[in-house]
């Protein structure tokens, strides 16, 4: 793994691929969309390759001509919770239209390995059909991953990314609002129901993204075609998870049960799905939250 295309780099999982990368000195290249914002990006990683992409085939051809990678990594999408007719066209246009023109685009080029990346609102339960219109277009992406897969000009793997948490993190989901909520003492709306939870922190996240390029190289007939899980070891719950904050920062949390609204269709039996082998947490629930706010000391 020499030279590589990120997608979604200006996401908060995008950003810490990319800089891990650099890290490792490779040639790391961006996809980026005009209105994209990507300064978060740049002030972590200021020397990263960025392509305009234009929405038409041939800017993404000429990109992968003019970059000549080995490996791409998508991780773009668009992620809508609730079932919206306004939702449609861009949910389409984000999670099938650009990831089928990228892998048209790879047909013909230096790419060998494609690791994409999906969700686990693509189940309802076991086996069963996705939990919303997000979790479809996620899966009908993954059919047509299977399709240029066959041709077998480039060898593909996907990862199923489950919550995911870490420092400076500024997605408005759950670890954000705890934080916040710790913060400002202010009463913070928690949903009724109990909803299981595998949250795995960032840093064990990006390893196994490294990781599934590496064995796509090393051990492939592991690797290609499979869908893989990356989550926490233990089922956890938004009230426990709440109580391990408390536990960390010794402060207390005050919740309003029943304030946040519950979703028009939830997950029934979540999907765990299997991890990868020779991938394993290095951060537990309680060390990853105490990583949250030692960065942020560090910030102050």
């Amino acid at each position: 793994m020499k030279t590589v295309v990120v997608t979604g780099a200006n996401s908060y999982l995008g950003i810490a691929l990319v800089e891990r990368l650099s890290q490792m000195n490779i040639s790391v290249h961006i996809i980026a969309r005009p209105k994209s914002d990507i300064s978060r990006l740049i002030q972590r990683t200021p020397n990263v390759n960025i392509h305009n992409y234009n929405g038409k085939q041939s800017s993404l051809e000429k990109l992968l001509e003019e970059s000549h990678p080995d490996t791409i990594f998508h991780l773009a999408g668009k992620y809508y919770r609730e079932d919206k007719p306004e939702y449609i066209t861009s949910l389409i246009d984000s999670n099938i239209t650009f990831g089928s023109q990228l892998l048209l685009a790879s047909l013909n080029s230096s790419v060998k390995n494609f690791i994409n990346t999906g969700s686990y609102f693509q189940f309802s339960g076991h086996n069963e059909s996705a939990v919303n219109f997000y979790g479809a277009t996620k899966n009908s992406f993954n059919e047509i991953l299977n399709y240029y897969s066959s041709l077998e000009k480039f060898l593909s793997t996907t990862l199923i990314i489950f919550d995911t948490f870490g420092p400076n993190d500024w997605r408005q989901k759950l670890f954000h609002a705890i934080t916040k909520a710790i913060k400002t003492n202010e009463v913070m709306p928690i949903p009724a129901g109990n909803i299981p939870m595998y949250p795995v922190y960032i840093t064990d996240v990006i390893d196994c993204y490294i990781l599934a390029a590496q064995k796509l190289e090393s051990k492939p007939n592991e690797m290609i075609n499979k869908c893989f899980a990356v989550r926490g070891d233990e089922e956890t719950s938004i009230h426990e998870i709440i109580r391990t904050f408390e536990q960390v920062t010794d402060k207390k949390i005050y919740t309003e049960i029943g304030a946040w609204p519950a979703s028009t269709r939830e997950i029934k039996n979540i999907w765990l799905g299997s991890t990868m082998s020779d991938w394993s947490l290095k951060y537990n629930l309680a060390e990853g939250i105490k990583k949250i706010f030692e960065a942020h000391n560090e910030g102050n």
